[in-house]
């Protein structure tokens, strides 16, 4: 399977000089990708703006494969459902972009930390743990959870406590934290077939508000701290 990334470039208008925005996050052995990189850039309304979307797989000792492009007009974009626009690639598969004005300041420093999670692997392994920060977003097929941060994995630990995580707050809830985000714990796989171990549906301010506590369920307990 492959281990996808994407290559963002906004194209020349007139005059100007194409420019490469920057490139996602690998995601190991998967053909339905959901990166968490966020691109950040000037827009005028009115101002035509293409972007150009480059789909990799990565060689670790060779060349990278091209996997397919697509290319967006950024106010084709911001007028469909939701925000979201999807397009066929050339080289095959379906692309998804989502395109929203840049609200709100200020970041979340976030501390996880699991305790007592439940063991997917059976009597002979331990899970090793991580876990996604998501928030809920209108796309063409109704409401969906979008991935905004993805940890590292920790291996063979049910009661893993996670590296500090800073998070844009214009990403995750577009200032208003009093929007739900989801937390999702699941045991990574080599595979790139993750099991789920459990989640809970929270705000901002909730977290804020619960600092150095958390939710519990019969699957084990997240705690979290805000830093």
């Amino acid at each position: 399977t492959s281990d996808p990334f994407c290559v963002v470039t906004k194209l020349a208008e007139g005059a100007s000089q194409p420019v490469v925005l920057g490139k996602t996050e690998v995601i190991k052995n998967s053909l339905s990708p959901d990166w968490t990189k966020v691109f950040v850039f000037d827009y005028e309304l009115g101002h035509p703006v293409h972007i150009a979307i480059s789909v990799y797989d990565e060689v670790r000792k060779g060349t990278n494969k091209a996997m397919g492009s697509a290319k967006f007009e950024l106010g084709g974009i911001l007028g469909a459902k939701g925000n979201v626009k999807a397009k066929k690639m050339k080289g095959g598969g379906t692309i998804f972009a989502h395109v929203e004005k840049y609200s709100g300041s200020g970041t979340l420093r976030l501390a996880l930390q699991g305790i007592k999670l439940k063991n997917t692997e059976g009597m002979f392994g331990k899970s090793d743990p991580f876990y996604e920060v998501k928030r809920k977003v209108t796309g063409p097929s109704g409401d969906v959870w979008d991935v905004i941060y993805r940890s590292q994995h920790i291996s063979n630990d049910l009661n893993p406590q996670w590296a500090d995580s800073t998070i844009d707050l214009a990403a995750l809830c577009g200032g208003n934290l009093d929007q739900h985000i989801q937390i999702s714990v699941y045991d990574h796989e080599k595979s790139g077939k993750h099991v789920l171990m459990g989640e809970i549906e929270t705000s901002v301010r909730a977290l804020v508000a619960a600092k150095d506590s958390g939710p519990s369920d019969e699957r084990g307990r997240i705690r979290a701290s805000w830093l």
